[in-house]
């Protein structure tokens, strides 16, 4: 009887998944951000959560849950109803955490649906002007025969911008001495006036070097974004083994219907190739890589394997 009534159940419960599967979505979707409001994560967020409530019919409402280094919106996730209408966006942090963090304890792939890859970007070195490099190689070769290395500031150790240096001292060899900040604009300021030799930022923080401020010497994406388009690739700077791309996806709690994550990623490939959302995403260093569901799945298991080899061969140490 017990088994009868389990059985019953489950199909109840099925019936109403496909049930809602079918209607969704019906009512406002929550977007989770991790990040303050005026990031960039929040600004994709809402760039993102316009283009799709659009094509859906319902709004995306911006829920920034800040803090715990992602944690505080991540556990919101996770406990929420797998039916669609919370969604957070993720980002390379969540496959760097796990062996950043011990009290990580998040699966970026088991401890959510991951639903698409949306957009990335990458990292640039710029310089004070003073330095005599060019490229990427040339910067290696400088802080070589330089008196003490060349002083490189970032946001935070652990952070994207700090581990694209220490991959560029790790395959080259150079002598970069990091200097963590609290934030980037101290960081550029430093190397303008400098205090540092180097910073390491985002596309979208390349307007300080506007005016020659700061020299930009390498972008470490496939290719030249047209933000940059007279800055050369790593890779053309003669360092092809120095890739750092940052990426952004939407993800919704673990056991989503297959469903409702076709639905989004139906809408989110007809986004993906709309001129004027690249166009917005371009004004911020963004660019498009849209990846659904199993591609997305595919990148992060290789993601996460890179940066459990990278990761401590760079001698960042684990923290709690």
């Amino acid at each position: 009887m017990l088994r009868r009534i389990g059985i019953l159940a489950a199909l109840l419960a099925f019936g109403l998944v496909a049930a809602n599967a079918q209607d969704y979505p019906s009512r406002p979707i929550k977007l989770l951000i991790h990040t303050p409001p005026g990031s960039l994560v929040d600004v994709l967020g809402r760039i993102v959560g316009q283009e799709l409530g659009d094509r859906m019919g319902q709004s995306l409402v911006i829920d920034n849950r800040v803090g715990g280094a992602t944690t505080i919106a991540v556990e919101q996730l996770k406990n929420s109803p797998p039916d669609g209408y919370t969604l957070m966006i993720n980002t390379s942090e969540a496959t760097m955490l796990p062996i950043l963090k011990k009290s990580y304890r998040t699966d970026p792939i088991k401890d959510f649906t991951p639903i698409a890859l949306v957009v990335t970007s990458w990292t640039v070195f710029a310089v004070n002007p003073k330095v005599p490099a060019n490229t990427s190689s040339e910067l290696v070769a400088y802080s070589k025969s330089h008196s003490g290395g060349v002083r490189y500031g970032s946001g935070g150790t652990g952070g994207v911008l700090h581990i694209a240096v220490e991959m560029l001292k790790l395959k080259n060899g150079g002598n970069f001495v990091h200097v963590p900040y609290r934030g980037g604009a101290q960081t550029a300021t430093d190397a303008i006036s400098g205090q540092i030799e180097m910073v390491s930022m985002g596309l979208a923080s390349t307007c300080v070097a506007e005016g020659g401020q700061l020299k930009i010497v390498a972008q470490t994406g496939p290719r030249r974004y047209p933000m940059l388009p007279d800055v050369p690739t790593t890779a053309e700077g003669g360092l092809p083994d120095v890739r750092m791309d940052t990426w952004f996806g939407l993800v919704g709690p673990p056991g989503m219907p297959k469903e409702i994550v076709a639905r989004i990623n139906k809408e989110l490939a007809t986004i993906a190739k709309q001129p004027g959302f690249q166009d917005k995403l371009s004004k911020f260093g963004l660019a498009v890589d849209y990846k659904p569901d199993a591609e997305f799945i595919s990148f992060m298991t290789d993601d996460t394997k890179k940066w459990r080899e990278l990761i401590p061969a760079m001698g960042i140490p684990s923290v709690e």
